[in-house]
């Protein structure tokens, strides 16, 4: 009797025992699958993004391909004049309009600037323009503190290319940080493959040089409240640390040195600010900022045009980005200094 209930004992293992090891390794098999389907698609993704980029590449970043059409068209009808682009963040976007410089200006000015832009999104900017045939005489890169310390990441890699990308990621503050951001942008920004048609679709209309063709004339003081406590949030923190990120640092430099070994001549601007949005800044970080870009100017061989003095608390809207007015006077007066500053460049041999 004990031997017969053994024998039953030892078949209801050996029956049991495959279905268990069959059903772990069908559960392994589907982890597999689901694992394997994550990358896949991935791929998928990037291959429809960069079949979509090589058609339409105006569907990644129609602002620069805006821009860019206006400079090719500057370049086509001005081609005996030097071209001289101004590249730099919302700031300049808004400030710069060199459709009111003289036509007798030396150099044909156009804005390139970009929304957002900081010292990894200038970086992208420049070689851009230099990949996509626009060889200027003269690059005015801005300089924003602020961007400096801090970068919207998830901003700036909204703006790759899918074949920018490898490029770009070695300006990431971490490892795999900006691959990780353009992947999860690429899956949000599905929908605007839609658009492929019309990529400008909803952008701000520029004047025929890049200018803003319209900006903010006056605002009311409860507006302007809005915005400048908008603006302190935003940039506060900061203001108060100044500590330039050795990737901002290393996509700065690679501009200059791109530039120059291009033949362009490079001119660092240090972009107007109002009182209330100066008196933010930590004095002891400001003064290292300062440092940092004095030594920098002097390791390049370029000149500084400090502007943050130009304008006048009531020419911004929230001490950082202009009206109208404060357009006006920035433009008028970057056309004049910038004549003195190349001028004192090409009767030094062009060193400032």
């Amino acid at each position: 009797m004990g031997r017969f209930a053994f024998q039953l004992l030892r078949l209801k293992i050996s029956q049991e025992v495959p279905r268990s090891f069959a059903s772990h390794r069908g559960l392994a098999r589907a982890r597999f699958a689901l694992i394997a389907v994550i990358p896949a698609f991935a791929l998928v993704l990037l291959a429809a993004w960069f079949a979509v980029e090589t058609i339409r590449p105006e569907i990644t970043d129609p602002e620069y391909h805006m821009r860019l059409r206006l400079i090719r068209a500057a370049q086509t009808e001005h081609p005996a004049k030097p071209l001289g682009i101004v590249i730099g963040s919302s700031r300049t976007v808004w400030a710069f309009r060199p459709e009111q410089l003289p036509p007798e200006s030396g150099v044909y000015w156009v804005n390139g600037s970009h929304v957002g832009a900081g010292p990894t999104l200038t970086r992208l900017m420049l070689h851009r323009f230099l990949r996509d045939g626009i060889q200027p005489a003269v690059a005015v890169i801005e300089v924003l503190p602020t961007s400096f310390v801090k970068e919207n990441q998830q901003f700036t890699t909204g703006h790759f290319a899918t074949a920018e990308v490898p490029m770009m990621c070695r300006y990431a503050d971490q490892p795999l940080e900006y691959e990780a951001y353009f992947l999860r942008h690429r899956l949000a920004r599905i929908p605007a493959l839609s658009h492929v048609s019309n990529p400008f679709f909803g952008y701000p209309l520029l004047l025929s040089r890049g200018g803003r063709a319209q900006l903010e004339i006056e605002m009311s003081p409860e507006e302007r409240a809005r915005h400048l406590a908008l603006c302190r949030k935003m940039n506060a923190d900061y203001l108060s640390r100044l500590a330039v990120r050795p990737a901002a640092d290393r996509a700065f430099r690679d501009t200059i040195r791109e530039a120059q070994d291009n033949g362009i001549r490079v001119v660092l601007l240090r972009s107007p600010e109002g009182p209330t949005f100066r008196s933010w800044y930590n004095p002891e970080g400001l003064a290292q900022f300062d440092r940092y870009i004095a030594g920098i100017a002097a390791e390049y061989g370029v000149p500084v045009v400090d502007a943050r003095l130009w304008l006048d608390e009531d020419d911004f809207f929230d001490s950082h980005h202009v009206l109208k007015r404060g357009a006006d006077k920035f433009t008028t007066r970057f056309g004049r200094e910038l004549s003195t500053v190349l001028t004192g460049c090409a009767d030094s041999g062009g060193k400032p």
